[in-house]
């Protein structure tokens, strides 16, 4: 006997390419479905939908003409209310589940697939709330995931009896998996390695949230991750002989020529224009325009400074290894640039606060083989997260990275003033940053104020009313190597 289970994670909206691994699955034929988590949240799409449009999203429809079986939570489930998310419960054909969120959702599910009882065990990272930039989740208790994971493979092993247990998580490793080199600071929000090393009786795994593709196995475990924005999906092939049950994990990627599925109410809407560019605030290289100031980064400054009236900016740059805007903007390039909803708050920050926060930048950073300045392995490995790294406005400053962690701040000043420990300053950051996530604790404040206004509508707004807009190029930071 023979069947197939196919998995997806971290879709994040992308209705047109997920169009293309439909056809995909409906090919294969799957005796089992599993979507793993952060569905709908990320993509123009994403955005249309819940913003503009404010109906539900295409990708809802897919899933049920597809026969789900069953979808894990993962974090950006959580970016919508508890109403809303009751409501997309309500759209799906199949249920939504995760075993550390107390009694908001079922723990598991099983199928029976020909005699063979499978069991589906959901946990997802219990960093949730880490995370919630609206108190969203007040309500809800995210235990432990790697002991909520013990419990529940080891309760429907004692109490369902399946035949196979599949461990689905949303989250990922904090060692390699093949040599337990560490990934990060071990602050828990992926503990993948933990659940291989620590949890009896898991028969294939299934993990997301870091947007790895890779298809291999622990022993005789297959340990599987599906990459993200629908590039992939998870396949196991499960074979039946004599009593023995084996299994192989592979990826099958999306066929990138083949026809999608095209939205043309979005479409038209993301090529609206918004305003236009006296010139050329593009970047074109991922390293570049992190180590000096950029026009680019001083227009998103200028958008921050002039929604909250504040002394001092803070913002970031996405995965992009180029962006940025010249001649005609589009609602389109906007999204690409900033795809995040996040709103801004101001908070109050003393100087000994800003050099903190700088030396925590800083450390992103550091001197390779070659005696140039890369990403340090905090923030490259295994995938870049180049959201861990702020760009501040409204200040000089200086970071070298020959120096010691922690004493990189060369130079920082106000106004042509050194900035002293007790002076004290209004400073905009988005909602995300100003959960303290990621080692910036000193962000996690009570906000002065609040522009409760998508950051990317902000951007239209300040085209519309300052188009066309002027370059400004004045260099106040930069990242050097010296002694």
């Amino acid at each position: 006997m023979k069947f197939t289970i196919l998995a997806t994670s971290d879709v994040h909206g992308q209705a047109e390419r997920f169009s293309k691994l439909a056809h995909m699955i409906c090919s294969k034929q799957p005796a089992l479905l599993i979507d793993n988590g952060d569905f709908l949240q990320g993509s123009h799409l994403s955005y249309f939908y819940e913003r503009v449009k404010k109906s539900p999203h295409p990708l809802l429809q897919m899933a049920n003409e597809l026969k789900y079986d069953v979808a894990v939570f993962g974090n950006h489930e959580f970016n919508y209310t508890l109403s809303e998310i009751e409501k997309m419960r309500l759209a799906c054909n199949f249920p939504w589940i995760a075993g550390n969120i107390g009694d908001f959702s079922k723990a598991y599910y099983i199928k029976e697939i020909e005699n063979i009882r499978v069991a589906v065990v959901g946990i997802v990272t219990h960093h949730v709330p880490v995370w919630d930039e609206e108190n969203l989740t007040q309500n809800l208790t995210f235990t432990d995931a790697l002991e909520a994971a013990k419990h529940w493979v080891h309760y429907v092993r004692e109490q369902e009896q399946p035949n196979l247990v599949i461990l689905c998580y949303h989250g990922g490793f904090e060692r390699d998996v093949d040599t337990g080199i560490p990934y990060d600071e071990n602050m828990g929000e992926n503990q993948g390695y933990a659940m291989l090393q620590e949890i009896d009786g898991i028969d294939i795994f299934i993990t997301g949230h870091q947007h790895l593709q890779f298809a291999t196995k622990v022993g005789t475990v297959p340990v599987i991750q599906p990459g993200s924005h629908a590039h992939c999906l998870a396949q196991i092939d499960v074979t039946i002989e004599n009593g023995c049950i084996s299994h192989e994990p592979s990826l099958v990627f999306v066929d990138e020529e083949a026809a999608g599925v095209t939205f043309s109410e979005v479409d038209a809407w993301l090529d609206l224009k918004v305003g236009y560019v006296n010139g050329d605030m593009s970047f074109h290289d991922f390293m570049e325009i992190r180590l000096a100031d950029h026009p680019y980064l001083q227009f998103l400054h200028n958008v921050q400074l002039e929604a909250s009236n504040a002394q001092l900016s803070v913002t970031e740059l996405f995965y992009h290894d180029c962006g940025g805007f010249s001649g005609n903007v589009t609602i389109r390039d906007i999204l690409k640039n900033y795809p995040r909803a996040n709103y801004l708050q101001v908070i109050k920050l003393s100087g000994a606060e800003i050099r903190e926060a700088l030396e925590q930048c800083a450390t992103v950073f550091a001197i390779d083989k070659d005696r140039e300045i890369a990403l340090s392995t905090m923030v490259y490995y295994p995938e870049p997260q180049p959201y861990v790294y702020d760009f501040w406005g409204g200040i000089e400053y200086e970071l070298n990275i020959s120096k010691a962690v922690g004493k990189r701040v060369t130079k920082l000043l106000y106004k042509g003033e050194q900035i002293l420990n007790e002076a004290t300053f209004e400073v905009v950051v988005n909602s995300y940053r100003a959960t303290g996530a990621h080692g910036f604790h000193m962000m996690k404040k009570q906000a002065i104020r609040e522009i409760r206004i998508d950051i990317p509508e902000l951007m239209m707004r300040y085209f519309k009313k300052n188009s066309p807009i002027q370059l400004t190029d004045i260099k106040n930071w930069h990242v050097i190597k010296n002694s």
